[in-house]
């Protein structure tokens, strides 16, 4: 796998996640709230996606929650569920929704019981012990218990046309880059099996693409984009498409 090196140290990026991480625009998202509806329905999509690998419905542990829409899909389908969430405003935000949530970082985590699902959506390449985390999370889960996961892939067609220009190098808070393969072997080093592994996405609209093309420096077409939504109302328009990124259901080996 590929990694940065060097990296800031694991307190300072912990502080990065604990201040206003889902509402600034250097690092972090610059308003994760403002696309509730498609975060939801992507939610929604990688449910139906694991539901079928659950040999029990009991307790589910994410990690990495943010505003605890997946927390809302889990509950939907009568699961008892807890979290993981350093930032300081979503923490509280969970907590006022009567949810069971920790705001220590997964290094530091403990738990008196273990966990039929764990899940980690765009969270394993922020980790910044990566052995020593993954150890902890298979010891975590209950036997038959599986992990879902969403991660960049560095294989992936968008790496291979943007390259050094990728959106996913974000050098200061993606510590660890994979692909299908290197994914693989770091279950199989902690006891888990590969049940399912496939390409993935999210739901996206218009402003989306605007926002990437920009980021690529497509300055025109992304004005001629936001043109488009104005003229014919295409505000609500959205549909799933691939990211770049890696969907992976692993299960613990008994």
């Amino acid at each position: 796998m590929s990694f940065v090196n060097p990296r800031i140290s694991n307190n300072y990026l912990f502080d990065i996640y604990r201040h206003e991480y889902f509402h600034r625009k250097q690092d972090g998202y610059n308003d994760y709230e403002s696309i509730a509806n498609l975060r939801i329905k992507t939610f929604e999509k990688w449910y139906r996606d694991l539901d079928p690998y659950c040999i029990n419905k009991g307790i589910a542990l994410d990690i990495g929650c943010a505003a605890g829409y997946f927390l809302d899909v889990l509950q939907e389908h009568q699961w008892q569920v807890e979290g993981i969430e350093l930032e300081h405003r979503m923490y509280d935000l969970l907590i006022q929704k009567g949810y069971t949530i920790s705001n220590e970082p997964l290094e530091y985590f403990t738990a008196a019981h273990q966990y039929d699902l764990i899940t980690m959506f765009d969270v394993i390449e922020h980790l910044p012990e990566l052995q020593k985390d993954f150890a902890k999370i298979s010891s975590l889960l209950s036997d038959q218990g599986i992990l879902a996961i969403s991660t960049p892939n560095i294989e992936s067609l968008q790496y291979r046309i943007f390259r050094r220009r990728w959106f996913q190098f974000k050098p200061v808070e993606h510590l660890y880059y994979f692909s299908p393969s290197t994914l693989k072997r770091l279950a199989q080093d902690h006891g888990l099996r590969v049940e399912v592994m496939k390409r993935s996405g999210q739901y996206s609209n218009i402003p989306f693409i605007v926002d990437r093309l920009e980021h690529y420096g497509f300055y025109n077409l992304a004005r001629l984009f936001s043109l488009i939504v104005k003229l014919f109302g295409l505000d609500n328009l959205n549909w799933y498409a691939d990211t770049g990124s890696i969907f992976v259901i692993l299960r613990k080996v008994e």
